[in-house]
């Protein structure tokens, strides 16, 4: 070996046998800490403590003892001013405390119980006894009486007095016995009692201390350090209360935190924050591999491809997928290379149907990406906050105020005879509101719960407030006729659509209807007739909505309008197809791509 190989490598002994020797001559110290500050995620929870130095310089290894059960121990890390940390290190010490006044008062109770549980024994060894002397006196007398009834001489009060003297031993020797038997049970059962605690006193005993060991150098003076550490079994996930006022103009929010917190540790009086960021864990930045690809098939091979709805749901699905992988390898603090592998993968799966999609599927694709996408906010609560170590939900108010909005009344005949109330509004709050679910009140009263989705400041959004039991809609087939023009076959449809209202005013309703529609060209369908035109509502009149056949009216319905004199609404439609061809409705193919649009026009609307 030459003078340069081996020169490095006693360095490294050196400096570690230097560190090792400043280590072992620092002061271990026990130093109180409470909790600070508390970032709760969705899942796990990033905790602060203050820790108080002692005033004395010099190098110090600092123990923070009685951290959590689920705590992170690799994710420690400590900070100060006029201080320098050498290293922040997780341990676990076992420790046995001592039976203190709680144990030997539950000695001397078993003591006691013991004498008890003897005496009772004793006393049933002596009616036990007693019972077999009783055996023995009915075994001599019983002979002695026949011999006398032998001979003439049987004195019959004798006898009687006997038999009673027996009967009576006896019932007192069996109630004796009874009394005596139930009170061996209570014994035992008080003893099984003091037993099972004691062993939960003695598993009590025998804990786990859980220590942040901080080494450090510090100069003379008090300081203050900052202990923060990752911990589990904790999460938060958003809830509201929505109250309609009775103008039906504008909505209450009361927006809360359901919190879960079985970390091991309470947390008085923190300064808390909702968040729904992911911690990250890993700093590496992510390797992106090349993508390879070929072709397959003659250039006339055609293969099936997807409906759009299908192949943007697709694509969806991927994108999702790609942001649980990317979560992963924040997270990931051991497996990196699979974590990174897995990111590659799935954007590759992504890049595969981006290459071969059509224009509107991915039109369709980015608007379901940018609706599931997650908006990462925090929420600081104003007022500090106690939060226990316990099993049910706990609950945290992030905001509470009222918004404006614009009431309005929907009616769908085709899917029910009900009429139901809604509410446009903007969020004007100061805070994005996260999806979360709901509970509905009108008037005071609860009317149902349902879903908000994801609302960033100032978006628009239309909330549910359940059934209006004063209307009522329903739809009549009025008519139906077919003609033969120019090889084309045209069927004509009239319907009437009726609402009625029990309610001392006119009120504003959405009345909703739609026509079929045909892939391709194969089929034409268009309104007729209408005796209101349809909405000229931006919302519709622009959307997708109308272009898929979806019909909007917006009417109002008079005063006490029931029975004949109900609102009535008469519109027709036309449908124009070749007429060697048949109409084949709503085929099992057709129903999977209704499904596909209406999973998509879910998440759009929620």
């Amino acid at each position: 070996m030459n003078q340069r190989s081996w020169k490095l490598p006693l360095a490294l002994v050196c400096l570690a046998i230097t560190f090792s020797a400043s280590c072992a001559a620092a002061e271990e110290q026990k130093v109180k800490s409470r909790v600070e500050t508390v970032t709760l995620y969705r899942g796990q929870a990033l905790v602060t403590r203050t820790v108080d130095l002692p005033a004395a310089a010099g190098e110090v290894e600092a123990v923070v003892g009685d951290l959590p059960e689920q705590v992170i121990g690799e994710t420690l890390f400590a900070s100060g001013q006029n201080v320098k940390i050498r290293s922040v290190r997780f341990r676990t010490v076992p420790v046995a405390e001592p039976p203190g006044k709680v144990a030997a008062e539950m000695e001397t109770k078993m003591k006691a119980l013991q004498g008890q549980t003897a005496s009772n024994t004793q006393m049933l060894t002596i009616l036990e006894n007693k019972m077999k002397y009783l055996d023995k006196l009915e075994n001599f007398t019983a002979p002695t009486l026949q011999v006398e009834m032998a001979k003439g001489v049987l004195n019959a009060a004798q006898i009687s007095e006997l038999t009673t003297f027996i009967f009576k031993q006896r019932d007192e020797l069996a109630a004796s016995r009874v009394k005596m038997g139930q009170e061996a049970q209570q014994l035992q059962e008080q003893m099984s009692l003091l037993q099972r605690q004691r062993q939960e006193l003695a598993a009590g005993l025998s804990r786990t201390d859980r220590q942040a060991a901080i080494f450090l150098s510090k100069e003379a003076g008090p300081v203050t350090l900052r202990l923060s550490y990752l911990v589990q079994s904790a999460s938060w996930a958003p809830s509201y209360e929505l109250r309609l006022d009775e103008t039906a103009q504008s909505v209450t929010v009361d927006y809360v935190a359901q919190v879960q917190q079985t970390s091991g540790e309470d947390w008085t009086d923190v300064t808390l924050t909702l968040s729904t960021a992911t911690p990250a864990l890993n700093a590496e930045i992510p390797l992106l591999t090349p993508m390879m690809i070929g072709l397959a098939g003659g250039a006339k091979q055609m293969r099936p491809q997807p409906t759009t709805a299908a192949a943007a749901q697709s694509y969806s699905d991927i994108t999702r997928s790609q942001s649980g992988a990317l979560g992963a390898w924040h997270a990931a603090t051991q497996d990196r290379a699979m974590a990174n592998w897995e990111l590659n993968r799935i954007s590759a799966e992504a890049q595969s149907l981006e290459l071969a999609a059509t224009d509107e599927t991915l039109r369709q694709a980015k608007g379901l990406r940018a609706l599931e996408e997650g908006l990462a906010v925090s929420y600081k609560v104003p007022s500090r906050m106690s939060l226990q170590s316990r099993k049910d939900t706990q609950m945290v108010q992030i905001l509470s105020g009222k918004v404006k909005g614009k009431g309005f009344y929907e009616a769908i005949p085709l899917l029910t005879n009900y009429v139901y109330r809604g509410l446009e509004v903007i969020n004007t709050t100061d805070q994005p509101w996260l999806a979360g679910p709901y509970m509905a009140y009108v008037d005071g009263e609860f009317v149902g719960r349902g879903e908000l989705p994801m609302v960033a400041k100032g978006q628009d959004l239309r909330m549910g407030f359940g059934v209006d039991t004063q209307l009522r809609c329903w739809r009549e087939l009025k008519d139906k006729s077919e003609e033969e023009k120019l090889g084309s076959k045209i069927e004509t449809f009239t319907y009437v659509l009726h609402v009625d209202s029990y309610k001392d005013k006119p009120v504003a309703v959405r009345l909703i209807d739609r026509i079929p529609i045909a892939k391709g060209n194969e089929m034409e369908t268009q309104v007729g007739k209408t005796s209101v035109p349809l909405s000229i509502d931006p919302a519709y009149a622009q959307g997708q909505d109308k272009a898929k056949g979806v019909l909007r009216w917006d009417i109002e319905v008079p005063a006490n309008a029931s029975g004949h004199k109900d609102f009535k609404l008469d519109y027709s439609f036309e449908m124009k197809y070749a007429s060697d061809r048949r109409l084949n409705a709503a085929p099992a193919q057709m129903m999977e791509e209704m499904r596909q649009e209406y999973d998509m026009q879910y998440k759009a609307k929620r």
